[in-house]
Parts: structure tokens; sequence; C-alpha cells
């Protein structure tokens, strides 16, 4: 394999922001009766195939490396299509690739995988933030309508407004390219942004950052990745006091912060921000630019309110 090096940069797109709970939706406690559930244990399944090789959809694209997925096939996640995320795609050599969009949000971050891909020679296309849940394959394969494409996908008939599975059947049409290494465009680190009392405030890109069983009871953490369930697994081996990620333009059923009342449940104060205020991904532009958005009722009761700056938002935490 050839080791390359990986440049991160994302286009500039835009879509509103929504609110949350009080403020919490009732939709985000439980999901649509119309929507199929997530893989969960079994990972991942095959929505198409042709001679050429197979569509598989799955909850995430950490599950790309199984063996059943090679460079004939083509994927649908419900990962978000951001630039951080296309290295993934490119190290298993997969023919195209198809996530979330993520409510864009600031920066084009949601959707920074295309340009790179066109760059990458790898077809790229992202779902409509409303049409599919965020880490649910099955809904996004079945429900989810494409909202953008790069060049490569729009060159295999790829457009807006399509279905995912008949857009990954187009895929399929695409030259096979080898896996390649690549570094992925991720900072590992984290950093104290504040200290209130015996409690800090922490940034980073993901709390994957931090080694499972940290113990951070008086400390709370803002991340750049989005508040989808998923969140809710990694904090139980975690245990941070409080949390803030990006709401990923809430997304279909409010799955975007899906994790919220499942945190709740967990003693644990949780909150999202609004994907048009700070970059999902950047955990740093979490703390600083993001407003708070949606919060769960420990968060509110220590005083997070809508629209609150992420780092005051943080501060109450610490101090509640």
């Amino acid at each position: 394999m050839i080791r390359r090096d990986f440049l991160g940069r994302a286009s500039a797109l835009a879509t509103g922001l929504v609110l949350g709970q009080g403020l919490l939706p009732a939709a985000a406690r439980a999901q649509s009766s119309d929507t199929p559930p997530p893989f969960g244990a079994e990972a991942r399944g095959v929505v198409g195939e042709t001679a050429d090789g197979k569509v598989i959809a799955m909850d995430s694209l950490l599950q790309i490396y199984d063996p059943l997925v090679t460079p004939a096939d083509v994927v649908i996640a419900g990962s978000y299509c951001g630039a951080a995320n296309l290295p993934h795609a490119i190290r298993q050599g997969v023919r195209g690739m198809i996530a979330h969009d993520a409510g864009i949000g600031l920066d084009g971050a949601g959707i920074g995988a295309l340009p790179l891909g066109d760059e990458r020679g790898v077809p790229v296309a992202a779902v409509e933030n409303l049409s599919a849940e965020v880490t649910n394959g099955r809904s996004m394969a079945g429900q989810g309508v494409i909202s953008h494409a790069n060049a490569l996908a729009a060159a295999l008939g790829i457009t807006p407004g399509m279905n995912a599975t008949q857009a990954g059947l187009l895929m399929l049409k695409a030259p096979m390219r080898a896996p390649s290494e690549v570094a992925l465009p991720l900072d590992h680190s984290f950093r104290v942004m504040i200290e209130v009392g015996s409690g800090k405030g922490y940034a980073s890109s993901a709390a994957t950052n931090f080694p499972e069983g940290d113990e951070h009871a008086q400390d709370v953490l803002a991340w750049g990745a989005h508040m989808g369930t998923i969140a809710a697994r990694i904090l139980q081996t975690r245990r941070f006091k409080g949390c803030i990620g990006n709401d990923c333009g809430k997304a279909r059923n409010d799955s975007g912060i899906g994790s919220l009342p499942l945190l709740n449940d967990l003693g644990i104060m949780a909150a999202s921000v609004a994907s048009m205020s700070a970059r999902i991904g950047d955990g740093y532009s979490s703390w600083n630019d993001g407003r708070i958005s949606a919060a769960n009722d420990l968060a509110l009761a220590a005083g997070v309110a809508l629209e609150m700056p992420a780092s005051d938002a943080a501060r109450l935490m610490l101090l509640a």
C-alpha cells in the first residue's frame, strides 16, 4: 500500500438551524414507526448487487473494514460525509461512498468529503439531512435522498433527489481502485479550555480521544462529533459530568441528538450545538463558535439554554 498524506479542506454551503427540547423534541426519544432499525450488532448488510459488485449499507464507516467489503463494492454509511471520513473509503479501496450530509453545517463541513473525493478519484455523494437517520444504515439505504454529489459521482448519473441505494448501484460502474493507506486528517489531541473548581472543560474532536475507563466525573467535554445514539455508548466508558456535541442538523427523527435522553438516564448532562454554528468534527469550533440547539433535562436544570454559547453552557455544567 502507498502511504499518502491527506489534506483536509471543505466546501461551503448552508442550511438553517433547528431548536431543542424543553426543549428536547419527543421524536428524539423514540424512532418513528416508518423508519427501519439500525443494523446494530449485525454491523452491515448488502442492499444491492450487480455483476460489478455489492452496495453495502452500514451504521458507521468504522464498519467498512469488515471482510465483506471489497474494492469492488460501494458503501452507504450512517456517518457524516465530512473530510475526516473519506480516508476510510480510500484505505479500503471501495468504488464509492455515500454518507449523511449532517445538515451541511458551518463551512460545509458536513460534506467536506465531496471535493476531496474528486481529488482522490472517489465518487462521493451525500444524503439529505432530514431524509435519513444518522448512524442508521438501513434508513440511509432505504429512505436516504441524495442532496449533493461530487463531479465523479455526477458523471455516473447520480443526481440530487435520487434514492441512496439507486445511487450506490450507479457507483458500481466506477473503476476499481487499489486500497491505499492514508493519514487520517484527525486531531487526536484534547485541550483544557477552562477550569472551574475541581472540574475541567475540555475540547476535542471526539470523545474516543480519551482512553476507555478514564474517569472525568467532574469534567465537561465539548467535542466535534454528533450527538447521535452512539455518543451514549461511547460516554458509558468515559463518564464525563457533561458533554456538548454537534446536532448534525438534527436529521430524521432528531437522530442527530438521539443520545441526549439516553445520557440523561446515565446521569450525564448533555447538549448539542447547531450544525450551522460550529464545524462538525471540530471540537474547538464546538467550544468557541457553537450555539446550543438542544439540551437534556439535567443540562436544562443546570441553566443551559437555547442559543447560549457552548463555552457558557460548559461553565454552567461545571458549576452544577
